[in-house]
């Protein structure tokens, strides 16, 4: 063996032999940029999210917003006002809505509103609180009209205002299930100016279209954010828990939920969370009281209709049926009232604790109006309980095609499929919907009411 020819071999491999170690390890750190970036940081600790300033807890948030609006409401009262204090009087009895979901303010803030646009020459006056209102009403074609009265001043407005133009633009194309433009819309607000508000929005965008780890960041950059309201935090934890839920991590639904609840007191919307996780964890009849205590304290429909089907899952009809028919007369109530807005809520009760074939043509008009996933989903549990897997099948494929994606949905489809004799296609949408939610089939997902798919 030539030793010196073998030497030199060596020598000139090794230059090459360090370059290949070079590359391996650039790429893998290129790999786990990549994968850091994808991921994001882990959740923010609890303990780690701070209030700045505001209300701090559910009453404090109720009395000031009522100081408001007896102070509007003695203005109007006086005839010392004008659209500009008509405006605040409106928005007030919005933000007390959002804390209470009291359809009576809802429907006094679209009246006042109303008045307040009439007092304005044209263009001026309240056009983004009208908008906004309007997409909350499930009004779009009114959200629309507004936008454009906004677009007809001639003052160009400022960062904030743009801002809020083009995430009610978001709101309403995500409402028609355009989610392309609702991304670009909320895109170009966040350029404008970005807030809590926005973030929120884009995270559920990216929770419905498939992103459920676009839709964890950005919901933790809301916790982690500094200068916001303990009710703005709260919320944030309750979109985190419902992006949980979302991807079947009860634990961690359970962990944002109970820190609203303690970050927050006294919100109903955060107990319901708190109630719902009881029965998650194994706990139906805690569930069950926690429910109970909440709708006779508030008279929330909602938490009458989880109350009913945790009921009824368990078996206890005449319970249930009480509490359900509770329920039914506020709904009737509130459709009659607020069509648009109620229309969902009443489905949602009747396809879960009352008559499928009354939810049908309510789901049909509901989906006409605002095409976007969680309303096809709807309409296509109604097809399936009133006897049409075809429509269903149909209804949830359009879904999918437009982007919607959701675990939900590919159970229904697997059911529909199953009802036309489909069973391979069925199993195919099964295995699609538990690779979002590994816990889709689990039982315990049907006591998953607030925070849905």
């Amino acid at each position: 063996m030539n030793t010196a020819s073998t030497g030199q071999r060596n020598t000139l491999r090794w230059p090459w032999l360090l370059l290949a170690a070079v590359i391996i390890v650039l790429a893998a750190s290129y790999g786990w940029q990549r994968w850091s970036h994808r991921h994001g940081p882990p959740d923010p600790a609890p303990g780690e999210v701070t209030p700045w300033f505001g209300p701090r807890n559910q009453q404090e948030a109720v009395n000031a917003a009522t100081v408001q609006i007896d102070g509007g409401r003695e203005r109007e009262k006086s005839g010392k006002t004008d659209w500009l204090h008509m405006e605040i009087l409106g928005d007030a009895l919005v933000g007390r809505y959002r804390l209470t979901g009291s359809y009576a303010d809802l429907a006094e803030a679209d009246k006042v509103l109303d008045r307040a646009i009439g007092m304005a020459e044209f263009p001026a006056g309240p056009s983004l609180s009208r908008a906004a209102l309007s997409v909350t009403l499930h009004r779009l074609d009114d959200a629309t009209k507004a936008l454009t009265r906004f677009d007809a001043q001639k003052a160009s407005p400022h960062s904030e205002e743009a801002s809020s133009a083009l995430a009610l633009r978001g709101d309403i194309a995500m409402q028609r299930g355009d989610y392309a433009t609702a991304r670009e819309d909320y895109a170009k607000a966040e350029a404008a100016a970005n807030n809590a508000g926005l973030a929120l929005r884009q995270s559920m965008l990216s929770l419905r279209t498939g992103d459920p780890e676009l839709a964890r960041r950005r919901v933790n950059a809301v916790l982690r954010g500094k200068r916001l309201t303990r009710l703005a935090k709260a919320q944030a934890a309750i979109q985190r828990a419902t992006v949980a839920y979302a991807v079947g991590d009860w634990t961690t639904a359970g962990r944002w939920a109970r820190f609203a609840d303690s970050f927050f007191p006294g919100n109903w919307l955060n107990e319901a969370f708190v109630a719902q996780q009881a029965a998650v964890e194994g706990r139906p009849d805690e569930a069950a009281r926690r429910y109970a205590d909440i709708a006779n304290r508030t008279n929330a429909p909602e938490v009458m209709d989880a109350l009913a089907h945790l009921l009824r899952l368990q078996g206890k009809g005449p319970e249930s049926r009480a509490w359900a028919d509770r329920a039914a007369a506020i709904w009737a109530e509130r459709l009659q009232a607020l069509p648009e807005a109620a229309a969902a809520h009443v489905i949602e009760h009747e396809l879960a604790v009352g008559d499928p074939r009354r939810a049908l043509d309510l789901a049909r008009q509901d989906a006409a109006r605002r095409p976007h996933g969680a309303t096809l989903a709807l309409l296509a549990r109604a097809q399936l309980l009133t006897g049409d897997p075809a429509g269903a099948l149909a209804t949830t494929e359009r879904a999918e095609k437009g982007g919607w994606r959701s675990a939900l949905l590919l159970m229904q489809k697997a059911e529909a499929l199953d009802a036309l004799g489909r069973g391979d296609d069925a199993e195919d949408a099964r295995k699609a919907a538990l690779k979002i939610n590994p816990k889709a089939a689990d039982p315990t997902a049907r006591f998953v009411w607030f925070g849905h798919d």
